[in-house]
């Protein structure tokens, strides 16, 4: 089964990019995730840029999706909102319920280890953004089977280790969604 969540997220923008533009661009056109952004998007040449970037992208899942926008090198870098990550790890949560372990990989492993914890969405800390964008595209190819593993088991690795032990009890939900997504991009 290939997860849908990366062509809804790259059809809301396209959607949303095309009303600008005049023109649908193609959706492959968005990319997930982008070096220093959760996404970016190369506009034509002779867009308006200014009108790109305080165009209004909307909410998808429930949850406006884009906190901020800029304009580098001639490329949009969106940044996604912490609801609308909380938003997307709940949908992915409410997809079927992840296969047994066979076969389970090292990372699928820890994540199905975080998601016998509690908690609800995923915690605002940007190195889980990270992670659950990367397992979002994770179907796409081996490369990004493997960026999506080293994200999910470096997910702590920004938090010192006297307080990752507090924050286990609100990662239950983003420990899921990592889980079903990775076995789905298997």
């Amino acid at each position: 089964m290939k997860p849908p969540y990366a062509s809804e997220i790259r059809s809301h923008f396209a959607d949303a990019l095309g009303g600008a533009l005049g023109q649908l661009p193609d959706a492959r056109s968005i990319h997930l995730p982008a070096k220093a952004a959760h996404a970016s998007f190369r506009p034509p040449q002779k867009a308006d840029i200014q009108s790109l970037l305080t165009l209004d992208y909307g909410s998808l899942y429930g949850a406006p999706l884009v906190k901020a926008v800029r304009e580098v090198n001639g490329w949009l870098l969106f940044d996604f909102s912490p609801a609308f990550f909380s938003a997307l790890v709940d949908e992915i949560n409410a997809s079927p319920s992840a296969p047994d372990a066979n076969g389970e990989t090292h990372a699928e492993n820890r994540m199905r280890a975080l998601a016998r914890h509690s908690g609800l969405g995923c915690p605002d800390i940007p190195a889980f953004h990270r992670a659950i964008i990367e397992a979002v595209v994770a179907h796409e190819s081996p490369a990004a089977y493997r960026r999506a593993e080293r994200a999910a088991l470096s997910l702590f690795h920004t938090i010192p280790p006297r307080e990752r032990p507090a924050l286990f009890p609100h990662c239950g939900a983003l420990g899921g969604a990592i889980l079903r997504l990775l076995i789905f991009s298997r």
